[in-house]
């Protein structure tokens, strides 16, 4: 048996199946193609037998029962007639190495258990053919054939059938959603978020989620509530992360141990630069522990995590005013999300609510110089911490990294390669012990480049030496001979305070100048950065910036394996990110949004529709649905999170990607976050490349589209016609319709643009356009239809001073019989011949207008209107042809 029946939505393999599926060999499999979906699709055309529609028996446009859409196929069986796809022979075979699963969607009416037959050819050669039976009466369910499996062992084809078989009359049976594509791939495991688990003495959350591998990774989050541990830690950071190695053990990195390792990562640290006085010393060394306002589970959705901590920051030491405590208001929001190893950090201080301690004040403006060192912390990286750091490396200007191991005040480095995106990382070397210890990373990327956000950077020269002078050089070559004269010792690594990011400069250089194993990391941006209306950036970009009156960025925290460069990727993605262009055709593209976490002042997005603050692709739904594209200039981008905001159904939409129906959990991962947010966040389980990568979200509840107008029918070619229209309101694609000679509308093919090109015209034929519009709601009602024949006219078009042939004669004669075996009407036997040397007379021109506004009338398009209405006595002109072809090209 090598198909199975499934009864909803969600494949279910059983028996044979599943083991023919397991045991395949594993190939480089496309997407899922779509073959029929309301229309045949994707260069597939409708070959059923003994002809291509069966009146009575075969109907590709039926409306009453349909699985998804607006319509289905119903077909009657009769004496082994067909349902038959196939695609013309100018285009190539599939292959069952892309192509290896046919599933589609089965209803076997009232009766049910009609006897049928899956057939498959390739060219002229039929292949084989395998027996079904329809489902009991009044069910859906999928079948799902291997085409790779007896008896078809195919490994090309072109042709797909499913046909009645038996000799005699069967009743109907509805087939609808016709695919094929890859092997049915498992669904992703949703997030699993506990909370108020007691971790290492603290209360948390915990939040495991699968990663793009879809390995597990798992964060732990201290609450910041008022809870203090023995050691003094108050919450409010990370304790612990988990992830799996290639060779399948798990890693935990969790706190250290040593110095305030008990406080794990990711809280705030902040050092003043320019004083004129502190009050009880500087809060910065153990400013992750200060008092706490709390935390907020923001958002915890099937895929998608919100983990807010809040805290007012005490600053005691001032650059102007009075010298006296005051506090700092910040946000910190964590972000996980399924599909992504990394998870978001990201940061508001709102310097403008600074307040005096005593007194309350709002009093911030001018009066610190300050930076941020956050997210600051420990993790053991290799999950044991004893290891000595082999090596750190940053991104400020330039890239700088030692390049010898263990990491020592003498180690050699490099400093000359241009950088983008800033970031910080620390490493232990490959190989992996037997303890699974080393062959480990850390690191910190910010979400946008240097120039969009100050990060890093030389520190200001007024507080030290300057690390810019090493910019562009080596150890070899520091230009005064060492890189940290101030020191003492003539070190090699730069001075302790003039890291780029401070990371463990300090453990390095004065606790143990020939290495450490003090994993701190941290991120430390420029004096000024908190509190000054314009400080020094130093950065060699741009000469100042505002740290006043808010400041926010956002930062991936990284861990994994040193050798799989999981920092590096992380850089290239944000690089990557500069590359896009967001379009849409339904809906828009968020071009601007809040500046930072809570904050509620905007800032334009660049590039557009790239939301820096979590890290994603940033669009909004027009009546919950959406249409639009993402073109990536440069690289790949990897699964990629996008948020589509004004999404107020209260139910999950269903998503395509490039055209093709997507499955939630397997080729996406999607969450609503309500609340008033009205979001709907998805991470696409694609790689994005290349100018064309397509999202649709159709929904239900937005109404009904807006009837295309503007339909244009023009025959290019004696066998094609390009059909034209304006975009409708709300349409997520378009249903298109002809008609030809003797016969009714029918649906030809359906577009997610407002243009068509009809190959498939017979030359010197007239056809009828019409358009429908389609959203998750339905389908809008007809077009006005528009009238194109495939007569190619010569002179065109016919200008004043050319002169009319008895070429010119013929040709509209034929074309205009074309348009009256469409009404349909008998051809009209012209007077003369259209011959070489024929005296064109005002009768030729007459007896065409009549023949021609008759069949306009029976197909209900206007007539009329010509010039010269009575023709007797008047010299025949070329405006005289031209209007008469006007009317039926």
């Amino acid at each position: 048996m090598n198909f199975v029946m499934t009864a909803g939505r969600v494949s279910v393999s059983v028996g044979c199946l599943l083991a023919v599926l397991v045991l395949s060999t594993p190939v480089a499999q496309a997407q899922t193609l779509i073959l029929y979906d309301d229309a045949v699709q994707n260069g597939f055309q409708n070959y059923s037998y003994p002809f291509a529609d069966i009146p009575g028996r075969i109907n590709f446009d039926h409306t009453t029962t349909v699985h998804s859409g607006a319509k289905a196929i119903a077909f009657i069986g009769n004496n082994y007639n067909a349902v038959a796809l196939a695609r013309p022979d100018a285009q190539p075979d599939l292959t069952t190495a892309a192509y290896p699963i046919l599933r589609f969607w089965l209803h076997g009416g009232a009766a049910g258990g009609q006897n049928l037959a899956v057939n498959l050819e390739v060219g002229v050669t039929f292949i084989a053919s395998k027996p079904i039976a329809a489902p009991a009466g009044g069910v859906w369910q999928e079948v799902i054939v291997d085409l790779t499996a007896p008896p078809f062992n195919a490994v090309t084809y072109d042709k797909i059938s499913i046909q009645a078989n038996a000799a005699g009359a069967q009743s109907v049976v509805y087939i609808d959603d016709v695919t094929v594509g890859p092997v049915a791939v498992a669904p992703v495991p949703t997030m699993v978020i506990n909370n108020n688990i007691t971790h290492v003495g603290m209360v948390s959350d915990q939040f495991t989620w699968r990663d793009s591998n879809n390995q597990p990774r798992s964060a732990v989050l201290a609450h910041n509530s008022g809870q203090v541990t023995p050691t003094g830690a108050t919450g409010g950071a990370l304790r612990s992360f988990s992830y799996q190695l290639p060779n399948g053990a798990t890693r935990t990195a969790g706190l250290t141990g040593y110095g305030a390792g008990e406080a794990g990562f990711g809280y705030i640290v902040s050092h003043p630069s320019r004083s004129i006085g502190c009050v009880a010393g500087d809060s910065s060394a153990l400013g992750g522990f200060q008092p706490q306002i709390g935390f907020e589970r923001v958002f915890q959705g099937r895929h998608h995590a919100i983990f807010r901590f809040r805290q007012d920051y005490p600053r005691r030491c001032t650059s102007s005013g009075a010298v006296v405590e005051r506090k700092i208001p910040t946000v910190i929001d964590w972000i996980f999300v399924t599909g992504r190893d990394n998870p978001l950090w990201s940061v508001t201080y709102n310097v403008d609510q600074t307040y005096q301690t005593i007194g309350g004040a709002i009093d911030g403006e001018n009066r610190f110089f300050d930076d941020s060192r956050a997210p600051y912390g420990e993790l053991a990286i290799d999950g044991q911490g004893s290891e000595f750091i082999d090596g750190t490396a940053w991104g400020d200007r330039y890239k700088f990294t030692n390049t010898v191991s263990p990491l020592t005040v003498h180690s050699t480095w490099n400093y000359t390669v241009l950088n983008t995106v800033p970031y910080v990382k620390e490493w232990l070397n490959a190989p992996l012990t037997v303890a699974n210890r080393r062959d480990a990373t850390m690191g910190i990327v910010q979400t946008q480049t240097l120039a969009q956000q100050d990060a890093g950077g030389g520190r200001d020269a007024a507080v030290g030496t300057d690390v810019s002078r090493l910019w562009t050089k080596t150890s070899a070559d520091p230009v005064d001979g060492t890189a940290c004269p101030n020191e003492g010792a003539g070190y090699k690594m730069p001075c302790a305070d003039d890291w780029a990011y401070q990371a463990n400069a300090n453990s390095v250089q004065f606790t143990n100048p020939n290495g450490s194993n003090n994993a701190r990391l941290t991120w430390k941006t420029q004096y000024g950065f908190l509190g000054q209306t314009s400080y020094p950036t130093n950065n060699g970009l741009v000469a100042t910036a505002p740290g006043y009156p808010k400041k926010s960025y956002s930062t991936y925290i990284v861990l994994g394996t040193h050798t799989s460069g999981p920092v590096e990727t992380q850089v290239t993605q944000v690089e990557t990110m500069q590359s896009i262009t967001l379009s849409a055709t339904v809906g828009s593209v968020v071009t601007s949004g809040p500046a930072g976490v809570t904050r509620v002042d905007t800032v334009t997005y660049a590039p557009a529709g790239y939301n820096h603050v979590y890290g994603a692709l940033a669009f909004s739904a027009a009546g919950n649905q959406f249409d639009g594209n993402v073109a990536v200039g440069a690289g790949t981008l990897t699964k990629p999170l996008v948020i589509i905001s004004n999404f107020t159904s209260a139910t999950y939409p269903e998503v395509r990607l490039s055209g093709a129906a997507a499955t939630s959990d397997v080729d996406y991962f999607a969450s609503l976050r309500g609340g008033g947010t009205n979001e709907l966040w998805i991470t696409l389980n694609r790689n994005l490349t290349g100018a064309t990568n397509r999202i649709q979200i159709i929904s239900g509840g937005g109404g009904l589209p807006a009837v295309p107008a503007g339909v244009v029918a023009t025959a290019t070619t004696a066998t094609q016609v390009n059909v034209t229209w304006g975009a409708a309101a709300g349409a997520l694609s378009y249903q298109i319709d002809r008609r030809g000679p003797g016969g009714p509308f029918t649906q030809i093919n359906t577009s997610g643009t407002p243009a068509y090109n009809d190959t498939t015209a017979l030359a010197n034929t007239a056809y009828l356009y019409r358009v429908r519009a389609v959203n998750g709601s339905g389908v809008s009602a007809d077009s006005a239809a528009d009238l194109a024949t495939t007569v190619i006219f010569a002179d065109s078009p016919l200008a004043a001073g050319i002169v009319v042939k008895a070429l010119h004669l013929s040709q509209q004669r034929t074309a205009v019989n074309a348009v009256r075996a469409l009404a349909p009407l008998p051809a009209t036997v012209f007077t003369d011949a259209a011959a070489s040397g024929t005296t064109i007379k005002g009768v030729h021109v007459t007896e065409m207008r009549t023949a021609l506004d008759a069949a306009r009338s029976a197909l209900a398009l206007s007539t009329g209107g010509y010039t010269d209405g009575a023709l007797a006595g008047v010299v025949i002109k070329a405006v005289h042809f031209q209007e008469s072809r006007a009317r039926v090209e």
